[in-house]
């Protein structure tokens, strides 16, 4: 995968002169720490699932990144050098050697880009520790703001975490007419408070659209019942296209199934 120039890039991602669209090819994707159902940790095959679904920006959830001697495997870094892409890694756990965490991988420049924790109901029970990383990424059409995050599995915690999310440190603070890609694991299907509270302020891109195969769900891999990871967008974009992979590549590659969205977003001129 190569990075597009900009004339390139307006080329090979406008869908129509007369109404000025952009494509922006959006993916996110819970990598398991690249760890394959054969226990076998194999970023290459990660990599290649990203080549072959040809995205311009991707939200990666539980990533690892371990410093042993004479070796940085960051697979953050691993994963951006094979598909030449950019690359925000913000290890949400540090342990001794282990950094465990998110990354966001894009075609696109960053401008900008913030991360931190979010709140910790439970602190003696020592739960995994969550976060997330918002980043302003330059196109040809102006800024977008894309969002990642890796919610808790405790309902509470996911609540009071969204909600944090919704705040003023993050999603409030993009301004109105700037377009938002919100993506990550919820740990929280359609039916759940966190759910709907979010679908108060961003589309659903698996609901967006007409299809009667959608929306699918995406966990576990090897047989998908439940909707947990997903992906929202703001009023400044249209999804026209929206799949959850499912083959043998990516049945194995993790315990999540990636979910992709093409969407159409106007000209920045629009959005002044």
């Amino acid at each position: 995968m190569k990075k597009y120039t900009l004339e390139q890039h307006i080329k090979a991602t406008q869908v129509g002169t007369a109404d000025d669209q952009f494509v922006v090819r959006a993916m996110t994707y819970n990598i398991h720490s690249c760890v394959n159902r054969n226990r076998v940790v194999n970023p290459q095959k990660v990599a290649h699932i990203i080549d072959e679904l040809d995205v311009d920006i991707v939200a990666l959830q539980e990533v690892d990144a371990e410093k042993t001697a004479g070796k940085n495997q960051n697979q953050a870094r691993v994963l951006a050098e094979i598909l030449n892409m950019d690359y925000v890694f913000f290890p949400v756990e540090s342990k001794g050697l282990h950094a465990f965490g998110l990354a966001i991988l894009s075609r696109f420049s960053f401008r900008e880009y913030y991360y931190d924790w979010l709140p910790n109901l439970y602190p003696k029970l020592n739960p995994r520790k969550r976060g997330a990383i918002r980043a302003m990424l330059q196109t040809p059409v102006g800024p977008i703001y894309f969002f990642n995050t890796h919610l808790s599995l405790y309902k509470q915690e996911r609540r009071k975490q969204l909600k944090t999310l919704l705040d003023k440190k993050w999603l409030s603070s993009v301004p109105e007419n700037e377009p938002v890609i919100f993506c990550g694991d919820l740990n929280a299907g359609a039916l759940s408070k966190t759910y709907r509270n979010l679908a108060e302020y961003l589309i659903d891109v698996q609901k967006k659209l007409d299809d009667p195969l959608l929306p699918r769900p995406t966990f576990h891999s090897k047989s998908p019942l439940f909707r947990i990871d997903h992906m929202f967008v703001s009023r400044h974009f249209n999804p026209i296209r929206v799949e959850v992979k499912i083959n043998t590549d990516t049945q194995m590659a993790s315990d999540h199934l990636p979910l992709i969205a093409d969407l159409a977003m106007k000209n920045s001129k629009s959005r002044k």
